[in-house]
């Protein structure tokens, strides 16, 4: 397979703003455009059986997440405490500079710290935290110390 395009991930959402709102003043992602997804599309998708609102959002790496909001709202399905205690995708992971004032801003915008305010990993110095944004969805952020950078 040749990829042509960045990886994107698609996250169902209940509230279409609140989630933009973190994504885009947390994470720094950038909305790139949004599309209303007929019935019929969707419905041959699989994806919704009423349709839905996907907005593609651009992490300041380049990759693309997707908001997907459906008309009505999906159950909020909390992880479990431990990430490894299920199968499918765990947590997305963001590496970033100036871990504390991030994870602030996150539990300002209502996440959740899901560990220690942050971890240092090792003689590296490498800087670790998980949060739930504010529908569950579990976030690593990392610092790279000065001898991990990449």
């Amino acid at each position: 397979m040749e990829q042509l395009q960045p990886l994107e991930v698609g996250i169902v959402v209940a509230d279409l703003d609140r989630m933009l709102a973190f994504y885009t003043e947390v994470l720094s992602c950038v909305e790139q455009r949004r599309s209303d997804i007929p019935v019929e599309l969707s419905r041959a998708l699989k994806a919704a059986p009423e349709g839905y609102i996907n907005v593609w959002l651009k992490t300041p790496f380049g990759e693309v997440i997707k908001l997907v909001k459906p008309p009505a709202s999906p159950v909020i399905d909390r992880a479990p405490e431990f990430s490894s205690a299920r199968s499918g995708f765990a947590y997305l992971t963001f590496y970033c500079s100036q871990i504390e004032a991030v994870l602030a801003l996150a539990r300002a915008k209502g996440a959740q710290v899901r560990s220690d305010d942050w971890t240092m990993s090792g003689s590296i110095g490498l800087k670790l935290v998980f949060f739930e944004d504010p529908e569950g969805n579990v976030i690593e952020l990392v610092e790279p110390g000065a001898a991990s950078a990449r």
